[in-house]
């Protein structure tokens, strides 16, 4: 352990650092990652995010013709930076000069350095720009676990996994022009039949300024307003930047992802002119659920619908596709000086009988095979403002409300305010907003959030979330009232050594019945974490990381306490041929409640968060070589290791012995 910290000494220690820091994207989107390690979101769910960005440094926006909506995909900058690089152009002109971004107070040094990886300045209308272009690229990947775990052995007494242990995905991606793309995604899970593959998306798109605004056929997201009633992608929540509360609804677009639960398949369309513009959808696909019938009758009752997208086993298996999933939305929109206001309406229908209620905390929730929900938002900005809101109904009388405000009272301050409110009653089958619990019904809260720059490259992030709910929710079998604070410092020595600390807190109630008393008893536990993390350049090929973690668990007498410290180097050629990654962590943990998520580097389009509990360490080494011009390849291993264990997991997923080793593959052709 001792050595942990001496390596870690010793690297923030070094002074010999002298090379200019270079961006690259795959360092942006990593850098959004790990603001998002806290939340134990299935980032891969929702790759799309930072697909657009990939695409765009490979086809930038021209900043001079960007639209609004297109401007929101640089998911780096803030609502209030967007608002201000649009109104920047639309007030004073197209850019002739990157210098001119200078000139936008709300952007600094960095933000510009990181925008003009993913945009470019060109003359507008530039007739280069309106040429015909074909291009894309596909991707192979295999990843598996070394060991083999006991559904996979032969000798297995009991059940096993019908497919061997390799985790096999393709994605191929094509696109003409500026307006027209198409794609597919094959994922088969590990354990799974080879063939036929498990699950298939594919999807075809066109997008254009003129009348018929965008078109997509095949499977494709719909998000509107707020999410509190249409929202089908993942919700990142709350991250380590307190002013992204406001989700950023883009409306229909192409699913490209592996989650088997989060989209829609079918097709819509937007239509627009002038000041207003109209999205109609529909959708039919195939659900997994758990199903019974009544007693002497053929009614069918749903009692689950898993979303794990696992089909393993023959009982998983038999779950699979049993229902069907009919869904139909409209949104409105129309757009006035600075004013966008939207209304909507979706409507979804299960073909079953009825849903099965089997928690005490879903009983007041109208879960019907039959769902109708209604939804208004705005979105307004002036000056230094940026206010939205969304208010949404269910047929049954529940309802839904958010508002939130970001401004800059002073230049070098940034300040998030939103609140939201839940009745006990509502439901919408897409819910999907800026919340504590899954389940949002019942619950409230105020977010309050802000960024300071004290001093020149210093700045100063936090939050505070006070939340509490009405009635039930998931292990919580009473109302209950909880806070989320956050506190994160960080400062850039110079341009290539940058360290930021980072206190984070979250305190609510969890069912508790230690000593077995009747009713349904609850306690109070807090956890904390404490971080420190340094990023360093040594020269133009080499960088370092280093980082040390605590947490503090509590819950009413009984407390338990982790450690993690890691420190890593990357390799990258002049030429960007050559890639190399490595990391060593040491963690300690006294339990799964003391945990401790960390991101790690991985795949192009894989992403990996994973949390660390117990006593171990784990390594890991990732290189990426191009091979040909337009071949790259990447090769990934990573051993994580107990110290007071002999098996790893449990039930078909159980390893004999103290060791996982990971082997990840993948060939990426782009023409």
């Amino acid at each position: 352990m001792k050595n942990i910290f001496v390596i870690l000494c010793v690297v923030i220690g070094s002074s010999s650092l002298y090379a200019q820091q270079r961006l690259n994207p795959e360092e942006v989107v990593m850098q959004v990652l790990e603001s998002l390690a806290e939340n134990d979101v299935d980032i891969n769910a929702e790759s799309s995010l930072f697909d657009d960005l990939i695409d765009l440094y490979g086809s930038p926006i021209t900043l001079n013709d960007a639209t609004y909506d297109q401007l929101e995909k640089l998911i780096f900058l803030s609502d209030l930076q967007v608002k201000s690089l649009y109104e920047y152009i639309q007030d004073y002109g197209p850019l002739s000069s990157k210098y001119q971004l200078q000139g936008i107070s709300s952007l600094s040094l960095m933000d510009i350095k990181r925008l003009l990886l993913f945009a470019k300045i060109e003359p507008s209308g530039d007739i280069a720009n309106e040429k015909k272009y074909l291009n894309g690229y596909g991707i192979v990947r295999d990843q598996f676990n070394w060991e083999t775990a006991k559904g996979y052995q032969n000798d297995t007494a009991s059940a096993r996994y019908l497919g061997n242990k390799h985790h096999l995905y393709s994605k191929f991606q094509l696109r003409y022009g500026k307006n027209l793309r198409c794609g597919f995604v094959l994922d088969k899970d590990a354990g799974e039949q080879n063939w036929p593959v498990d699950f298939t998306s594919a999807y075809v798109s066109y997008e254009s300024k003129k009348f018929i605004k965008y078109v997509v056929l095949g499977d494709y997201h719909a998000n509107f307003g707020q999410g509190l009633a249409m929202w089908t992608g993942s919700s990142m929540g709350k991250t380590t930047d307190p002013l992204s509360i406001r989700k950023r609804g883009r409306g229909l677009r192409q699913y490209s992802s592996a989650n088997e639960s989060l989209y829609l398949r079918g097709g819509g369309i937007t239509i627009g002119k002038g000041s207003w513009k109209s999205s109609v959808f529909g959708s039919y696909r195939e659900r997994d659920a758990s199903l019974s019938y009544y007693d002497d009758s053929l009614k069918i009752m749903a009692t689950s619908f898993p979303e794990t997208g696992y089909h393993r086993t023959s009982a998983e298996l038999q779950k699979k596709n049993v229902v069907d999933q009919y869904v139909l939305g409209i949104n409105l929109d129309y757009s006035f000086r600075k004013l966008d206001l939207s209304l909507g309406a979706v409507y979804q229908e299960y073909d079953v009988d009825s849903i099965q209620l089997d928690e005490i905390y879903k009983v007041n929730l109208n879960m019907k095979p039959k769902s109708l929900n209604y939804w208004g938002s705005y979105l307004w900005g002036h000056d230094k403002f940026v206010g939205f809101g969304d208010v949404a109904f269910d047929s049954k009388g529940g309802y839904a409300l958010m508002n939130g405000l970001q401004f800059k009272p002073v230049s070098y301050v940034s300040l998030a305010i939103l609140y939201r409110y839940f009745s006990v009653d509502y439901y919408a089958p897409w819910q999907n907003s800026f919340t504590e619990n899954s389940n949002a019904a019942g619950e409230s809260g105020y977010y309050i959030g802000l960024t300071v720059f004290p001093v020149e490259n210093t700045v100063v992030k936090a939050y505070v979330d006070l939340f509490k709910t009405n009635w039930l929710k998931y292990q919580v079998d009473q109302p209950a009232n909880g806070y989320d604070i956050l506190f994160q410092i960080e400062r850039e020595f110079n341009s290539h050594f940058n360290v930021y600390l980072l206190y984070k807190e979250k305190e609510k109630s969890v069912n508790f019945n230690k000593d077995e008393v009747l009713g349904y008893p609850t306690a109070i536990q807090n956890l904390k974490k404490i971080r420190a993390h340094a990023d360093m350049k040594i020269d133009e090929k080499w960088s370092l990381q280093s980082r040390v973690e605590r947490s503090y668990y509590q819950i009413e007498n009984e407390y338990s306490d982790g450690m993690l410290a890691f420190v890593g180097c990357k390799y990258k050629s002049l030429n960007n041929k050559l890639g190399f990654w490595f990391r060593y962590v040491r963690f300690n943990t006294d339990d799964y409640d003391s945990r401790i998520y960390t991101y790690e580097n991985d795949l192009l389009y894989n992403f990996s968060i994973p949390s660390f509990q117990e006593d171990g360490g784990r390594v890991y080494a990732m290189l990426k070589y191009q091979l040909f011009q337009n071949l790259k390849c990447w090769i990934k291993g990573g051993r994580t290791f107990y110290y007071n264990k002999e098996a790893i997991g449990s039930g078909l997923q159980e390893i004999e012995g103290n060791t996982r080793t990971t082997i990840k593959i993948q060939l990426q052709y782009k023409f």
